[in-house]
């Protein structure tokens, strides 16, 4: 097709002005003979080139304010602790059972009891089956959800606010009365073990696997799942068991909030919590997590994977510690966002990842410090030595202002759309109570997040991050990298299955043939 030159282009465009006029004004409209002129190329660009408006710049930003957390008023019925929160913005009310047990509290020869307990919670009552119990929570156009963490099970459920009532109900015959049937236990153990056989051959799974276990050895926070063998030997009376040692008024607290008051939170309590009684709890005895003294390196071997799934951490602190927000304040300088230098880093100047983060967990105990990365191959042995620049960088100077600022912006200015609803609102109450905080902790968190110097960031950082004692799991193609992670610290090569394949001393390698085969 040949291309138009400038002058024909016009002359149909001028054709087309006058065809588009004589359409609008009817079929016997007078035909225009007239010549019509062109346009010389310097008029049209003339009339057609766009106004920009001029840019206005936007309107600067008040001063943050702190928000102060709603009210929690605090009740009692049965020997369980009660904490309403009023939110009178929407007609809905969200609960919040939570048993202060999970599967830390584990016998260390059934994991996953916790995990077990809270899915049967929903297969049924004693006086309801769990089809039953699913079409009374439909009927109520709610929903009910339970879940299990290393040191709670929570029973959740939202409802209009004017079933309160029902809603009550249902969860403590939901904690109080369960059924464990032994059919819907053998449905649940077959949905476990495929489960189970898909989690064991995806790279995140396998990671978080080994590091957990890497960082905290015998302890019980160490065990992230149930295994096949568990699913095998346990029985309902195991569930039973378990649910009588933990599922008790005086190891427990409800956190409601919504279009309710705190009369009527207290008056529904009352009533369907009635009878239930306390017994005593015994403490789960657990082992210190071991003492790193030097880097460890650990590969997880995954022949034929395109990508390296990398996690660096090390043991961190408990929630409550009072280094806490000083802390928040260094790891979002660090890691804690796609502002922060491992994102920008990595990804945007490096090329070597989507997406590169660090965080501190919150647990009741000891929890842990974690850097997390998928990268390709070739480039694994790279991006483990970009992490360890920033991580040492972080530890030896204090962040300049400008990302202390923009890092304090990010948690300040993030922190309203963590109270904006009343099940967000249920949640940090509810953690509030689990971590041993006090009511007014979020009053003045804003200002206190605001007021962190570069020298505290700095102080906190050095006193929980340590790069020269950090654990090191990479799952990926072990013969393309692991000798080049030995410049880290020794490597040890292990299977899907967690067996030592290869052992390599601490110092560049060339590859995983030339490492000591295990005994």
């Amino acid at each position: 097709m040949k291309t138009m030159n400038h002058k024909t282009l016009l002359t149909l465009l001028a054709c087309s002005v006058l065809v588009a006029g004589a359409i609008a004004c009817g079929s016997n409209a007078p035909q225009v003979t007239e010549p019509v002129e062109e346009p010389s190329p310097v008029d049209l660009a003339e009339t057609t080139e766009p106004t920009q408006p001029a840019k206005q710049p936007p309107p600067a930003s008040g001063t943050p304010r702190d928000i102060a957390f709603p009210p929690i008023a605090r009740g009692e019925a049965a020997g369980l602790e009660i904490n309403t929160v009023e939110w009178h913005q929407l007609p809905i009310v969200y609960l919040r059972l939570v048993i202060k047990s999970g599967s830390a509290d584990d016998p260390a020869e059934r994991a996953g009891m916790a995990d077990l307990v809270a899915s049967m919670l929903k297969e049924g009552t004693r006086t309801k089956s769990s089809q039953r119990l699913a079409e009374e929570v439909e009927f109520l156009g709610a929903d009910i959800w339970t879940s299990a963490g290393s040191d709670t099970i929570t029973i959740g459920f939202r409802a209009m606010a004017d079933h309160l009532d029902e809603a009550m109900a249902i969860v403590a015959d939901v904690a109080r009365n369960p059924a464990f049937r032994a059919d819907e236990l053998d449905k649940l153990r077959r949905r476990e073990k495929d489960r189970l056989s898909l989690m064991t051959k995806r790279p995140n799974y396998l990671v978080q696997r080994q590091f957990m276990d890497t960082v905290y050895g015998d302890h019980p926070y160490a065990r992230i799942d149930t295994t096949v063998e568990v699913l095998d030997a346990v029985r309902r009376a195991d569930l039973v068991r378990w649910h009588r040692a933990h599922f008790v008024p005086n190891n427990a607290y409800m956190v409601v909030a919504g279009d309710v008051t705190g009369e009527a939170v207290q008056a529904a309590a009352n009533r369907a919590f009635r009878g239930w009684r306390s017994r005593d709890v015994a403490e789960t005895e657990r082992a210190a997590p071991p003492v790193r003294t030097e880097r460890q390196v650990y590969v997880v071997n995954r022949p034929g994977s395109e990508q390296s799934v990398i996690h660096i951490g090390e043991i961190g602190v408990e929630r409550s510690d009072e280094d806490w927000i000083p802390l928040m304040v260094a790891n979002q300088v660090l890691g804690g966002s796609a502002a922060s230098r491992l994102f920008m880093d990595l990804r945007e100047q490096r090329s070597l990842t989507y997406g590169a983060y660090s965080r501190f967990s919150e647990r009741l105990g000891l929890g842990t410090f974690r850097a997390t990365a998928s990268v390709r191959t070739d480039v694994t042995v790279e991006a483990v030595g970009a992490f360890f620049e920033h991580f040492e960088r972080i530890v030896a100077e204090a962040p300049p202002q400008d990302e202390l600022v923009n890092a304090q912006r990010y948690l300040s200015d993030s922190f309203p759309l963590r109270i904006d609803t009343p099940g967000k609102i249920a949640s940090l109450a509810s953690d509030l109570r689990i971590f041993g905080l006090e009511d007014n902790y979020y009053d003045s968190f804003r200002t206190r997040i605001r007021e962190v110097t570069p020298e505290q960031a700095l102080a906190a950082a050095r006193e929980h991050i340590h790069p020269d004692k950090m654990a090191i799991v990479v799952v990926g193609q072990a013969a393309d990298f692991a000798g080049g992670l030995a410049r880290f610290g020794a490597v040890t090569v292990l299977n899907e299955a967690g067996e030592v394949e290869a052992e390599l001393p601490a110092g560049e390698q060339p590859s995983t043939e030339t490492a000591t085969p295990a005994e």
